[in-house]
């Protein structure tokens, strides 16, 4: 598609009127999918057509005349790509020309957005297109009623949040009536906002739904993390790629007498875990960083954005060790039924776009794990951005003056500062330090997020100091002026928005989001970003070793102007992201299997309850004949299909636990020269069909119960009593784990290594053998 020459096509017919009205028609070579009734009867026979309809929608209701930039970026959204648009260019509008196109075409468009907040707005917002266009609208948020759900899901667009959405399809995975069901069956289009953040960031998180059935309660970590009082960092070791722990000789000692067994016999296995993450918690995850403490909880605070996660727990036994440090009370979250990790989750949607102020960075893992290219759209006016080269500081002390001397001369000459800083903890004391000379500043950080976007509408005022943690205001422009603009102009001839970033980053993008703050929409503006050779970084990378000779070997006054050792602290951040994509693309080896297990599980489960299979593990039984004469046939299929319903959750449940123990010790098999990846994905799928094959047996002892009631009615089936959802703080660290003596019996061999693990798991979706075949005759 020639892009110039549709934006002038569709600018003519929106100029010209000749788009108002249309007809029946629908684009060439487009089906009308869709069969709710509140789809229009004037859809338009063009993208041209659409989008000059909705330019004029625009400008009717909103009074907004959109940008060449905004529409060629529509243009690609509706070609399923991935478009990087600057701060302040107007993604919020320009998702809606691809929505209405889609939806005009008869498909459901799911919005997913970054949080509930930008979920409400960007409706409420955009809404008086959509009712001058006819499109059918709605918002779900976490606050909305289950009830409503449904309802919502049938309009043509909904704006959400990748983990409502998710969450709103495990549900459905415990529900035992379709009219409880909520999520739609099909899904066509979604559109990822900040979708860096959403599919590359969050990807790994899994969503999870747990219910109240065999709960394991941890009663004894409390009593286990008092015991540990004295254990010392002599008796225990941390892998500093892992950040997990593990038991030295005399740890093992102490433990073994503390707790008078043997802590390495197979039978305590669950005690170790427990001791080693009540060291972890003690000693590794840090208040303020890590996490933070409110209202009687333990909040996990986001790595990338430096935002609170409410929600999201650590996993394992992590998240009652963290409640034992701090006597909290100790929370048990069930057992867990179903999850799904939010990069499976979007790959449900057959055709997916995505917006991001920094997909370029990003492009590589948008094609290889979800087949999307990537187009970057112009400014649509010149950045007039100044980006400082970085500074790079002998150590914190000297780094944290220089801060302070840069955010004190901006301010004296009236020009707004931004701060981000790589914790809680940082953000505070760098206030307090600014308030002892006299400064006052706002600070933004996972303890009062909730203020967010009222502390970044008044970011670029007048002389304010805005201090706050990685990602400031990501979906939220800061106007030089403040909102009204009432001193722009005096802000403008002061420089414009300032922006620091106190230390090395872990990936570029969130050094780019921290950039693109300042010098929206062609406003002037400036980034400065400092480091210090002893930033956490910097150490865990080891660029003294990367530097050799470079080094400094004594303390340096001011900015360090070695080449050779400013080379390798940028170097510093690019191995950390080749890390962290190596990590996701490992771990993809592992999970993938488990994805394709959980969609033919999720997929039979729900044919059992529309009616689409019948179970006839009963009509194979001897004591069939004599359930028949004692109860009507037709509730006596119904009952079976929602007993096989049941137990396919517990089976699920069943699955899943495994999977957790095996993550544990996988990495173990490097010591036999063998492939992790390959011996975990044989190790779910022998498992997946032995434990289907006990199936029939336990249906045959679900029957027997049945004949013991009186009344159909009376049967009750084993479901929760209660479910929960949250989302686990899940890295994958068991899978990075390198066993102690891999150095003796192998030549250091690391998950992975094989090409073969690079193959893709087929989707098998009609699975052959036993499991294939649970489900009986299909009706019709």
């Amino acid at each position: 598609m020639d892009i110039k020459s549709t934006i002038g096509k569709i600018k003519q017919l929106a100029e010209s009127g000749e788009c108002d009205g249309g007809n029946t028609m629908l684009p060439q070579g487009r089906q009308r999918r869709g069969t709710d009734a509140a789809q229009p009867s004037d859809l338009a026979d063009s993208l041209e057509e659409v989008f000059a309809r909705v330019y004029r929608a625009t400008q009717k209701t909103l009074g907004i005349t959109p940008f060449d930039e905004q529409l060629s970026a529509a243009i690609h959204l509706s070609e399923g790509k991935m478009v990087q648009m600057q701060t302040g260019e107007g993604k919020t509008l320009t998702a809606v020309f691809a929505a209405c196109y889609a939806a005009l075409g008869g498909e459901k468009v799911h919005i997913l957005t970054f949080n509930d907040y930008l979920a409400r707005r960007d409706c409420d917002w955009m809404r008086p297109i959509y009712d001058e266009m006819g499109v059918s609208l709605g918002c779900i948020t976490e606050n909305t009623p289950r009830d409503e759900r449904g309802e919502i899901y049938r309009k043509q667009v909904v704006y959400t949040t990748a983990k409502e959405a998710g969450f709103d399809y495990l549900r459905d995975f415990v529900c035992f009536d379709t009219n409880e069901m909520v999520f739609p069956e099909k899904l066509n289009f979604a559109i990822v906002d900040e979708a860096d953040s959403i599919l590359i960031d969050e990807a790994r998180i899994p969503l999870v739904i747990a219910g109240d059935v065999a709960v394991r309660e941890n009663g004894d970590m409390r009593g286990i993390y008092e015991k540990l009082a004295d254990f010392t960092d002599t008796d225990f070791e941390m892998d500093e790629d892992t950040r997990n722990v593990y038991l030295t000789d005399s740890g093992a000692d102490k433990a073994e007498e503390l707790f008078d067994c043997d802590i390495y016999d197979a039978e305590n296995a669950g005690l170790l875990a427990k001791i080693c993450a009540c060291l972890k918690a003690r000693d590794v995850l840090t208040e303020n960083k890590d996490y933070i403490v409110k209202d009687g909880a333990i909040i996990l605070i986001d790595e990338f954005t430096g935002r609170a996660a409410p929600g999201r727990v650590f996993p394992g036994e992590l998240q009652a060790a963290a409640e034992a440090k701090h006597d909290l009370k100790i929370t048990s979250r069930g057992r867990i039924m179903g999850n799904i990790a939010l990069q499976y989750f979007a790959r449900l949607y057959p055709k997916l776009s995505g917006m991001s102020g920094t997909a370029e960075s990003a492009r590589e893992e948008f094609e290889k794990f979800y087949g999307i290219l990537t187009e970057v759209i112009p400014t649509r006016l010149p950045c007039k951005r100044v980006d400082e080269p970085l500074e790079l500081y002998y150590d914190a002390e000297e780094k944290r003056g220089k801060i302070i001397t840069a955010i004190r001369e901006s301010h004296e000459k009236g020009a707004p500062v931004l701060v981000g800083t790589a914790s809680i903890s940082e953000s505070e004391s760098l206030a307090e330090d600014l308030r002892k000379i006299g400064i006052e500043c706002s600070v933004l950080n996972a303890k009062n997020n909730a203020d967010e976007a009222k502390i970044i509408a008044a970011a670029g005022e007048r002389g304010a100091v805005t201090i706050s943690t990685n990602m400031a205001g990501r979906g939220v422009d800061i106007k030089l002026g403040c909102e009204d603009g009432h001193n722009k102009d005096f802000v403008t001839d002061a420089g414009g928005l300032l922006v620091i970033a106190t230390s090395m980053r872990e990936s570029s993008r969130i050094t780019q989001q921290l950039r693109g703050r300042a010098g929206r929409q062609g406003d002037p503006g400036k980034s400065r970003f400092f480091a210090a050779l002893d930033d956490e970084i910097m150490v865990k990378f080891d660029l003294k070793g990367l530097c050799g000779r470079h080094y400094p070997t004594e303390k340096i006054e001011g900015k360090i102007m070695d080449k050779a050792v400013l080379r390798e602290a940028e170097r510093v951040q690019r191995i950390s992201e080749g890390d962290t994509f190596d990590d996701r693309v490992n771990l993809m080896k592992y999970t993938m299997i488990g994805e394709k297990h959980r969609e033919l599980t999720f997929r039979r489960r729900r044919s059992l309850l529309d009616g689409t299979y019948n179970s006839e593990f009963w009509q194979k039984s001897d004591l069939y004949e004599k359930a028949a004469a004692k109860f009507p046939e037709e509730e006596l299929q119904t009952l079976q299909n929602h007993i096989l319903a049941a137990l396919l959750n517990e089976f699920w449940c069943d699955y899943l636990d495994y999977t957790v123990y095996l993550r544990e010790g996988i990495h173990l098999t490097q010591i036999a020269g063998r492939n992790p990846a390959e011996e975990y994905n044989i190790a779910c799928e022998e498992y997946y069909n032995s434990a289907a094959e006990t199936i029939p047996e336990r249906m045959g002892e679900k029957l027997a119960e049945v004949l013991e009631c009186d009344n159909l009615a009376d049967y009750r089936l084993d479901v929760p009593s209660r479910t929960y959802t949250y989302l686990l703080d899940d890295m994958g660290e068991e899978f990075k784990a390198k066993p102690i003596l891999s150095g003796v019996f192998s030549e250091g061999y690391e998950p992975g290594d094989s090409d073969d693990s690079d193959e893709e798991i087929p989707d098998d979706s009609e699975k052959k053998g036993f499991f294939g075949r649970l489900f009986g005759k299909k009706k019709g």
